[in-house]
């Protein structure tokens, strides 16, 4: 059965998500990949290493993607698979080094085809947990083996695997203190006298190495939204209490989890009782702190940086295999048992329809928060790439219901309407949003645009105008200027514009039309 069961389970991760891999580019993955020119360019390592140098290997990844099979999901969607599977048969290895081997085999199972592994798998962008993860899991498991017996190989393999993890994600800095903890539970029996700690140096000095370049180049991530110290903390007590309730009952999974960034009773209660349960944990020492250590690490550093998102399923991603170990620590060895992971394939399989396509995608956050306008919006835009307009124009309604502010719906119902040729209606949208919203761009630039298909060229430069007087750095005012500057035989308007419109997007969509549209007024971008 040992021999037999890494590529048992790497058929039954294959089987998972055999339905998934044609499933289309969704949310980030048009903002990381398919919108990101540091990712267009395999050689261009210098573009990389300025876009985010602390995920300068994911991108790399992305990149071999994009020079394979360009915007073709199928080839991201295999390495994702790809990656999972060498993780589910790294955590089984990994557990093998403190449980039973059928406790070993169940625990890897359970992680590796549990349903709340599937955004780090199918949504593409979850790649960067997954592949953390793995360098994670073969350096501990590498770093334990050494310890037990010196090693070379194994101790290299280790500092390579940490090597590599500090070059894909920041959640990276936690794998040293993971090896660390692992060393203590399996090899020193807690007894820190008992580690070795020459083998410690190297890690720390280019840890420490790396995180003062990181802090140097790019200083501490900026917050994306304005959130309370206070406030970001009991949002992330709660979230991690919703990690544990979905990896033990994964059901309302979805890609978007509005949980509040506020000190709510539950978000209280939620913070008070991680404190005791982690301390016990670490007082129970053996497993008990080694698991403890793996749920908490990684997810200590994720809800260290204020996203906009308060919670995201893939940051769980490495620490379900804590509890994964502890139901199969915990379970008695029975081929009973062996249905629970079975179970799991079976709602893995389930839940990656819905990352099928766009639309499916967001019609079950809809159906998870039909409270939730960000929901609403984004089924609005998928629903609209499918030229499902009048549907589309529904879920915005729906958004802008749920938060009247919320004015980009709008802007995107007029959108809908205009490409049903519906242009008065589209007018009336975009009226509505400047009224509601005095000076939004987008409504500005759109407004100028249906002049322009009227003929009216000068007041369709007006509009375009009135638009960099609110945002002076609009890239379509300046797109659109260069554009309608060149038509009308100015020169060098048109080159200025066009010029602005590069050095403020220079890999966007319009990029290409625009550097042709220099080249044919004579000048260079």
């Amino acid at each position: 059965m040992t021999r037999a069961f890494p590529w048992i389970l790497v058929v039954a991760v294959l089987v998972g998500w055999a339905n998934v891999v044609r499933g289309p580019f969704v949310y980030d993955d048009l903002i990381e990949i398919v919108g990101n020119p540091a990712v267009h360019e395999v050689s261009r390592l210098d573009t990389m290493w300025s876009y985010n140098p602390a995920r300068v290997l994911l991108l790399l990844t992305y990149a071999l993607n994009w020079r394979l099979g360009y915007l073709d999901p199928l080839g991201y969607h295999l390495l994702n698979i790809a990656i999972h599977a060498a993780n589910a048969v790294l955590a089984w290895r990994f557990l093998g080094l403190f449980l039973s081997p059928g406790r070993a085999r169940l625990g890897a199972a359970l992680w590796a085809l549990h349903p709340m592994t599937t955004e780090g798998v199918s949504y593409i962008s979850g790649r960067s947990d997954a592949l953390v993860t793995l360098f994670a899991l073969l350096a501990v498991h590498s770093w334990v083996v050494d310890a037990r017996s010196p090693s070379p190989r194994h101790r290299a393999i280790a500092y390579v695997a940490m090597l590599a993890g500090f070059f894909t994600k920041e959640s990276s800095v936690a794998t040293p203190v993971l090896a660390g903890v692992a060393e203590l539970a399996l090899v020193a029996g807690w007894n820190l006298r008992l580690l070795d700690k020459r083998r410690y140096a190297p890690v720390v000095l280019v840890l420490g190495l790396g995180v003062m370049a990181r802090l140097g180049l790019s200083g501490w991530p900026v917050p994306e939204v304005p959130r309370t110290f206070l406030a970001h903390l009991a949002s992330q007590a709660e979230v991690w209490a919703r990690y544990v309730q979905l990896w033990l009952l994964p059901v309302g999974q979805s890609i978007l989890h509005p949980v509040p960034a506020e000190l709510s009773r539950l978000a209280g209660l939620c913070l008070f009782a991680w404190v005791p349960v982690l301390a016990l944990a670490a007082y129970r020492r053996g497993i008990y702190g080694l698991l403890a250590a793996w749920w908490t690490l990684p997810l200590l550093v994720s809800s260290t940086f204020v996203l906009k998102e308060t919670m995201a399923e893939h940051r769980a991603y490495a620490a379900g295999l804590a509890l994964a170990a502890l139901v199969a620590w915990k379970l008695p060895e029975t081929r009973l048992t062996w249905a629970l992971p079975a179970l799991l394939l079976v709602g893995t399989v389930s839940r990656n329809q819905a990352w099928t396509s766009e639309v499916a995608t967001w019609e079950s956050a809809v159906k998870r928060w039909p409270g939730s306008a960000d929901a609403w919006y984004a089924y609005g835009d998928a629903l609209r790439a499918e030229k499902l307009r009048i549907d589309a124009q529904s879920a915005y309604a729906k958004a802008l219901e749920i938060d009247p502010s919320r004015v980009d719906a709008l802007v995107n119902t007029g959108i809908a309407r205009a490409e049903a040729g519906d242009v008065s209606g589209a007018r009336e949208a975009w009226e509505e949003a400047l009224r509601r919203k005095p000076g939004h761009c987008p409504a500005l630039n759109n407004l100028a645009g249906l002049r322009l298909r009227a003929g009216d060229v000068e007041g369709a430069l007006a509009g375009y105008e009135a638009t960099l007087r609110t945002c002076a750095d609009d890239p379509m005012a300046h797109f659109n200027l260069g554009m309608v500057w060149a038509g009308a035989g100015n020169p060098e308007k048109a080159a200025a514009h066009l010029r602005a419109y590069l050095r403020v997007d220079p890999g966007g969509a319009n990029a290409s039309r625009a550097r042709a549209a220099l080249r044919r007024l004579g000048v260079s971008d």
